[in-house]
């Protein structure tokens, strides 16, 4: 990127990104950040890139993890990314950009709290992929480093900062739903189903107190790459005098619109959104202008109660899965810990 693409009185924030594989949206996030003048609105740019050994995060037939492996020596390594979008810094070691940078982005979640450390502790601000952690344990352990050395913490998917999503949210009367239908594409669990749940989180104001999951079984705690057509029901507390909200989200299977929306209120009346894949750029517009936000003022847009609560969700509805679709309390899932090894299929269970 030339020096003079912003004005010189205008500081370019460099960002480090820390992870490159299997459970993160890599790709697309640094092309967005890092792409041509004309279309970027943002005052960032990845200028170092770190990526992990990925052989430990899948399993399956000897061809098809031999293929996963290549992908990711090969054209995902940091190496060939670093080349593709203009990353002048190939870091041996994650810890060594942490001097370097003005914000990290820890894509791979399953490392996220080891990863997230030292940046944290220089306290600047990070954001953590969705899912943003392994388990709740260590999304808090995160969240209370970040809180001692001053470090904002932004989370999730760029599916919440979608356009037609965010007209979504300001239309919802939030206290007067009765029910809601939702469906998103799902590739896999550990990151689509984020996908679907954060633009209801905003949607609905959050307060789900039960979760159910039918349609896949959980796969003995291995993530693969598609499962089957899958709904995950969200029950929430109370709001005035009416009964709980009941809403549905489906993984799959609906080919109109990358997502859809149909909220039913109180009166009767109800309304509908839907978002669609454009070009990558306006699709992840909004989102990185919200993370830029936090990483120049320094201060999340979340808060930690949020962040928490958008995981407790997750991982209860992974646990449902395990346990036969049976209703979780998001109270209850204590360490409960989200799959963090790939399979090829949902129904072959390696070895």
């Amino acid at each position: 990127m030339p020096d003079n693409t912003f004005p010189e009185s205008q500081k370019v924030l460099k960002i480090g990104w820390v992870g490159t594989g299997p459970f993160s949206f890599y790709g697309d996030y640094m092309r967005a950040i890092n792409n041509h003048p004309e279309h970027n609105p943002l005052n960032m740019r990845v200028t170092h890139i770190w990526g992990d050994n990925y052989a430990r995060n899948h399993r399956g037939r000897k061809e098809w993890f031999d293929e996963r492996m290549e992908y990711w020596n090969d054209e995902q390594s940091a190496k060939a990314l670093a080349e593709r979008y203009h990353i002048p810094n190939v870091c041996g070691d994650f810890s060594d950009m942490a001097d370097d940078v003005d914000a990290a982005m820890i894509m791979d979640f399953d490392r996220s709290h080891e990863l997230a450390i030292p940046f944290i502790q220089k306290g600047i601000p990070i954001f953590l992929c969705s899912p943003v952690a392994v388990n709740i344990p260590a999304l808090e352990k995160t969240l209370d480093l970040a809180e001692e050395y001053g470090s904002a913490v932004y989370t999730g998917s760029f599916t919440a900062g979608m356009s037609e999503n965010k007209v979504m949210y300001h239309m919802a009367k939030k206290d007067e739903i009765a029910t809601f239908f939702a469906h998103t594409y799902c590739g896999f669990f550990s990151s689509y189903a984020n996908d679907g749940l954060e633009p209801i989180h905003l949607m609905t104001g959050g307060g789900v107190r039960k979760v159910a999951m039918h349609g896949w079984d959980g796969s003995k705690g291995f993530d693969p790459h598609g499962i089957p057509i899958s709904k995950i029901h969200l029950e929430y507390a109370p709001r005035k005098d009416y009964a709980p909200i009941q809403g549905v989200l489906n993984l799959g299977g609906h080919e109109k619109a990358m997502e859809w929306y149909k909220v039913y209120y109180q009166d009767h009346t109800s309304f509908e959104s839907s978002t669609h894949w454009t070009q990558y750029h306006m699709n992840f517009r909004d989102f990185c202008l919200d993370l830029q936000q936090v990483f120049v003022q320094n201060k999340s847009i979340e808060t930690r109660e949020e962040i928490i609560e958008k995981m407790r969700v997750v991982i209860a509805a992974f646990k449902s899965a395990n346990e036969g679709g049976r209703v979780i309390d998001i109270n209850e899932i204590g360490d409960y810990r989200m799959p963090t090894v790939r399979i090829e299929k949902w129904n072959e269970i390696p070895e």
